[in-house]
């Protein structure tokens, strides 16, 4: 099995905290019509939700209570080749034909459609927002190995950002592309080694908060991911991954669910309450219903759980040839920019660095006190 990044953390000094913890409650199944869901937005106080490859091009409005839908929208000029994330600003909503399970595909795009449009009518046209990948050369189909596959989007300001489904390294990359219709080459912005398959993101529109939800490729356990803290400036830095805190949430749903679409419902004291779906998956003999469920993330404990533990001192920084550590430590753990393990040790309160390239990494330590991240240079 893979490693799991239980906890992330690191923005330009030093974070600490215990693994982080969060339950998802059941609400109830999904319609056997939506049971390929994939994406998920609160839109109108309803859930919006789609099928992804294959089904049809349409919108299903669900009452967040009952699950019962209310209301079926169709795109009459789209095809639903695979649809696997859907998201919204102000006065649009944009679905994501952007799933390429063999990196083959060459019509990847982004669907637009008024809201009050949507909101009007059963049948509705859409503009389109054609890209493709600017650093892509290969559409050699391979089947689910692949790292040109894409499942989560969002929008922020002018642009939509695509989040990748990488099976080959299990990371996450960030392409950007204007919001607007036209034909677009989506540059990479950034990497993070997600441990695992995103298959969907949502943005909180209360604040500049970011949630990645996925499972493991192994064993279809779901995990997720919170970037907070985030300090980007659009154009000129799209960096969502290298400028943000980051913290992983594992264990809160059981494996074999295969969550595929998520959205934030509000926030009401500094918790977010956020919704996820999972469509129907069937192992063996065993089958897992398609199903929505909540889950509360409670920023406030996040943050003094953070505050509490602050103790343990890495120099110098910027290094050199050798890291010190302020008390011997159980182990630790050093990670380059894109999330890949460069250095392991154990018991030890000094590492040696010659070895290491320049440039910048986060050291995680661990200790009896729980498990530092730190933010380093050489």
């Amino acid at each position: 099995m893979k490693n799991n990044l239980f906890l992330v953390l690191f923005f330009i000094a030093v974070f600490v905290g215990e693994a982080q913890t969060i339950e998802a409650s059941e609400k109830f199944n999904l319609p056997t019509t939506i049971e390929e869901t994939s994406g998920l937005i609160y839109f109108n106080n309803k859930l919006v939700t789609h099928n992804d490859s294959g089904n049809t091009p349409q919108l299903f409005e669900l009452d967040t209570i009952s699950g019962i839908i209310n209301r079926t929208v169709t795109i009459s000029n789209a095809t639903n080749v695979d649809w696997e994330d859907i998201a919204q600003d102000a006065n649009y909503l944009y679905i994501g034909d952007i799933g390429n399970n063999s990196g083959s595909r060459t019509d990847l795009k982004v669907y637009r459609i008024l809201k009050s449009e949507f909101l009007a009518n059963t049948s509705v046209t859409a503009d389109v927002i054609n890209y493709a990948y600017a650093d892509q050369v290969d559409f050699t189909p391979n089947l689910n190995n692949t790292n040109w596959d894409a499942e989560g989007l969002i929008v922020w300001g002018d642009y939509l950002f695509i989040f990748s489904k990488n099976w080959i390294n299990n990371e996450v990359d960030l392409y950007v592309i204007p919001k607007v219709p036209g034909t677009y080459a989506a540059t990479k912005e950034d990497s993070f080694n997600a441990q695992g398959l995103v298959t969907a993101v949502e943005r909180s529109p209360n604040s500049d908060t970011v949630y990645l939800l996925g499972y493991s490729e192994d064993s279809i356990t779901p995990f997720l991911i919170m970037l907070t803290s985030i300090s980007i400036d659009p154009p000129s830095n799209f960096a969502l991954f290298s400028n943000s805190v980051k913290i992983r949430f594992d264990n809160f749903v059981g494996l074999g669910n295969q969550v595929e679409g998520i959205c934030f419902i509000a926030q009401n004291n500094l918790t977010d309450r956020l919704f996820m779906s999972n469509e129907k998956f069937v192992f063996g003999p065993a089958t897992f219903d398609p199903k929505l469920r909540s889950v509360d993330i409670n920023n406030e404990t996040l943050s003094s759980n953070f505050e509490e533990l602050s103790e343990i001192k890495l120099t110098p920084n910027p290094f050199s040839n050798v890291i010190q550590i302020s008390e011997r430590v159980e182990g630790i753990q050093i990670y380059d920019a894109l999330g890949r393990l460069v250095v392991s040790l154990t018991d030890t309160n000094i590492v040696p660095t010659t070895v290491l390239p320049n440039g910048m990494f986060y050291v995680h330590v661990r200790s009896s006190k729980g498990l530092s991240v730190f933010k380093m240079v050489k």
